[in-house]
């Protein structure tokens, strides 16, 4: 069995599910930019991918390399070996314990203390907002699915409901959790 490895959400969809390699910055945000809502500031989304980017290389799971053309140099990533030996699973915000004089039941997220029913809430939290990607990666297939298997239609439609009242939950769930814990509402989509 392969170690996982845990992988930012949104790099996650970009490098697994979309399966993209030999890529440049500028087409992982685009493709981020036109498949994630969340993302709307294009400056911000480049700045987000370099971050991820440099991470992985850092790590070892990723490589740069300079591609030389007519209108000049071109910075492609690529995955390595390493990449394809392991098990990459999506995670979201970390929490981490900071080491040193504070009591165990403190923590800190995004430079402030947070206590252990916040860390609850938190990991909560990720787990509906990887969900929620889920389910909205499920009805955009189904919409597509539409389109190639006319004959489903009804059958398409039905599960594309369910996936849309599964958002409206989850949705919900994650605007509940961000008010209690205090973080900042990013609007996520329905289906």
């Amino acid at each position: 069995m392969s170690k996982k490895v845990g992988m930012n959400v949104f790099l996650h969809f970009l490098l697994v599910i979309k399966q993209m390699n030999n890529f440049t910055v500028t087409q992982a945000k685009d493709a981020l930019l036109l498949e994630k809502p969340v993302f709307t500031d294009a400056l911000e989304t480049r700045k987000f991918i370099y971050r991820q980017l440099t991470r992985h290389i850092e790590k070892g799971f990723l490589k740069r390399s300079n591609k030389l053309d007519k209108a000049g140099k071109e910075v492609i990533y690529s995955k390595t070996d390493l990449f394809f030996s392991v098990t990459i699973i999506p995670t979201s915000r970390e929490i981490k314990a900071k080491r040193g004089k504070e009591p165990s039941n403190k923590h800190h997220y995004s430079g402030r203390q947070v206590t252990d029913y916040q860390t609850e809430l938190q990991k909560e939290l990720h787990a509906y907002e990887i969900d929620l990607n889920t389910v909205l990666e499920e009805a955009k297939e189904y919409k597509r699915l539409k389109t190639r298997f006319p004959e489903l239609q009804d059958q398409l439609q039905q599960h594309q409901s369910k996936a849309k009242e599964n958002s409206i939950k989850l949705l919900g769930k994650i605007r509940a959790l961000n008010n209690l814990i205090g973080t900042e509402i990013v609007d996520n989509p329905l289906c």
